[in-house]
């Protein structure tokens, strides 16, 4: 290892942390690097001994061995912790990772304001406490591991299930219905209001360089000119648009593109199930008028849908 090397920390066995960055310095042992490792995960109290690479589990000793970019874990003495996979122990783990850091951050903080008598103090409480709780937890976690582990067994199996009564609904001729009757009119009719909505936004931000129009009367123009199309459950999705709009004048370059790109992915996921449910209660109200429908052939319009013709939009 030449000069300095940096490396990506996180506390043993918690995978869903926000690592550290870590710069290591030549020369550096392996007790500094671990002093380090604490420093800039926030836990100076943490007296951590151990380092292990996080995607299998070896066991670094020597600063040397360290690569670029290395993913590590260091822990203050236990072993290599599993990911724990399962959607219960999963979310357990998260949770108590979660709160672990939450605390220790909080604590670092306060002790940071307090006296040298009162640290001092408070520190002994921590080790008291730490004391009787830990056997408590882990003879928990002992106790519990065989019902968590079954009710993961289960879950994932209920999980992989629904997937495949997904698949097979999907696949069946009501959902191969769906998808063409409903759920694509749907996203092509979201795509044309989210054009619709665009155009307006632009008429109001070219009125004035320094500030756009109001939201109301972006609001009304949108209603005016999607006409029938309108319907309020709309609404949020237009709101959105014009306030990420705002942020977005604020922006340049790749991050102008990446928020209008966002601004896409939000419309189309508030819209398009308001535009489902429209098109699909269309659909049952014309079968309960003619029960011929729905025997229809394949290439039948959704004449029911009023879509908004191009002059319309000029």
């Amino acid at each position: 290892m030449a000069g300095k090397t940096r490396v990506f920390v996180s506390l043993n066995g918690d995978f869903a942390m926000t690592p550290a960055l870590v710069v290591v310095k030549d020369g550096a042992t392996f007790e500094e690097f671990l002093a380090k490792c604490a420093q800039k995960l926030k836990l100076p109290e943490k007296k951590f001994t151990r380092c292990f690479y996080m995607s299998n589990a070896a066991e670094i000793d020597d600063p040397e061995d360290l690569m670029p970019d290395d993913k590590l874990f260091v822990s203050e003495g236990e072993d290599y912790k599993q990911k724990a996979d399962g959607f219960l122990s999963g979310g357990l783990s998260a949770l108590a990772s979660g709160a672990s850091t939450a605390y220790s951050a909080a604590s670092t903080y306060a002790k940071s304001k307090m006296s040298e008598e009162t640290r001092k103090k408070f520190e002994d409480a921590e080790a008291k406490a730490a004391a009787q709780l830990t056997p408590m937890y882990e003879k928990v976690k002992e106790v519990t591991a065989p019902a968590v582990e079954w009710t993961d067994k289960k879950l994932e199996v209920a999980s992989e299930k629904i997937t495949e009564k997904k698949k097979e609904f999907m696949a069946s001729e009501t959902g191969v219905y769906l998808q063409e009757k409903v759920m694509k009119p749907a996203s092509e009719k979201s795509k044309e209001l989210f054009t619709l909505a665009s155009a307006e936004l632009k008429k109001a931000s070219a009125k004035s360089k320094d500030q756009m129009g109001s939201l109301g009367e972006y609001m009304n123009n949108v209603k005016t000119k999607m006409g029938q199309e309108w319907d309020e459950k709309l609404a949020p999705a237009v709101k959105a648009m014009y306030e990420q709009a705002k942020e977005n004048a604020k922006q340049t370059g790749e991050k102008l593109k990446e928020q209008g790109e966002r601004l896409q992915k939000t419309w189309h996921e508030e819209v398009e199930p308001v535009l489902r449910e429209k098109m699909n209660g269309a659909k049952s109200d014309a079968k309960e008028k003619d029960p011929a429908f729905g025997m229809q052939e394949e290439d039948d319009d959704l004449d029911d849908v009023t879509l908004i013709e191009p002059s319309e939009q000029e």
